[in-house]
């Protein structure tokens, strides 16, 4: 009987066994309590931060069979065995579940520590909170990486280091795909200009803030998905609350595109106040800009949300199509209200 010694965590593990601290006190179910709570006295812990809250109480071949919380070790008598007050309803994670299933777990359960078994119920470690914490920060890290469009397998592969070392070939297998996605959605915006041009060649000035609209509606969309992303990784979003999050996001998308088409159509008016189309002008920047920033908004949590729906990775399928569906909902948005309200002029 004794305590286990410590060893550093592994964070991005496929398994939940990978992620197990074993710095914890175990002993078999024969043990007094007086020589139990000597195991605590002697336990020496490599970690500093490390607390230990439970006695772990398993029979000879080390199955996990009982466990005590520290306030049951210390109130019960010194001359009992502990199987007499261990708890032998277990709640425990097997050393092969997805590491993301073993922080539900950890969550749902509101437990600082679980017992990780393997498959014969063995006790190979513990799960503690504030380390979980570490791998769902870990995990959310990557994801946000992935949104840029790398498709590294390990976090720490997604480094630069790993960047700057790998073979070009590799490099482009990494980043060319969605790169790919992301000039078909270009192409596909030249085509929407193409088709309106000769609302352009009737008012010059629309062209001056075509680059507006389409950045802006890349930067809030970006934004979203980002936001989401993360939220997806962090279990903040799920099926319970997403409708909530897609209509918040809306209006959010709503709030920002009063803002920022307040500033862009003063800024037309003004450039353009010599001109007699300038009021209508602006009137189509600021419609255009509030309708870009909502669609924006709303596209950059839809995206990832049916991606992760069907099973793909949103963070690193979701960016290059969020580009496409903004760029050309953007661009039809824009020209369709300047064919309107400057009809006249064309």
């Amino acid at each position: 009987m004794g305590a286990a010694s410590g060893r550093d965590l592994e964070f991005h593990a496929d398994r939940a066994g990978e992620l197990t601290d074993d710095e914890y006190v175990a002993v078999t179910q024969e043990t007094f309590v007086g020589p139990a709570i000597e195991e605590f006295r002697k336990f020496e812990p490599t970690a500093e931060e490390t607390t230990v809250y439970y006695l772990y109480v398993t029979d000879n071949a080390g199955r996990l069979v009982g466990v005590m919380s520290l306030r049951e070790l210390l109130n019960a008598p010194e001359d009992d065995v502990v199987e007499d007050h261990m708890v032998t309803d277990l709640v425990t994670i097997n050393a092969d579940a997805d590491p993301e299933f073993a922080v539900d777990e950890i969550v749902d359960r509101d437990f600082p520590a679980m017992p990780v078994v393997d498959d014969d119920g063995v006790l190979v470690g513990v799960l503690r909170t504030d380390d979980m914490i570490e791998v769902v920060e870990e995990e959310a890290t990557e994801d946000i990486l992935k949104s840029a469009g790398f498709s590294f397998a390990d976090i720490e592969q997604s480094r630069s280091t790993a960047i700057l070392e790998s073979s070009i070939p590799r490099i482009l297998r990494l980043r060319l795909p969605w790169l790919i996605v992301a000039l078909a959605g270009g192409l596909l915006a030249g085509g929407v200009i193409e088709h309106h041009e000769e609302t352009l060649e009737g008012v010059v000035a629309l062209a001056f803030f075509v680059p507006v609209i389409m950045d802006m509606g890349g930067n809030v969309g970006t934004q979203a998905s980002t936001i989401f992303v993360r939220g997806l990784a962090l279990g903040q979003i799920d099926d319970r609350n997403a409708m909530r999050h897609f209509a918040r996001e809306g209006l959010i998308g709503l709030l920002i595109g009063l803002i920022i088409g307040g500033i862009g159509a003063s800024a037309a008016y003004v450039w353009q106040m010599n001109e007699p189309y300038a009021f209508e002008l602006a009137l189509v920047v600021f419609v255009g800009l509030v309708t870009v920033c909502v669609v924006a908004s709303i596209v950059g949590y839809v995206i990832p949300w049916l991606m992760n729906k069907l099973g793909f990775d949103p963070a690193a399928a979701s960016d290059p199509l969020i580009t496409t569906v903004k760029d050309v909902t953007a661009l039809l948005i824009y020209f369709g209200l300047a064919a309107i309200l400057l009809a006249e002029l064309l």
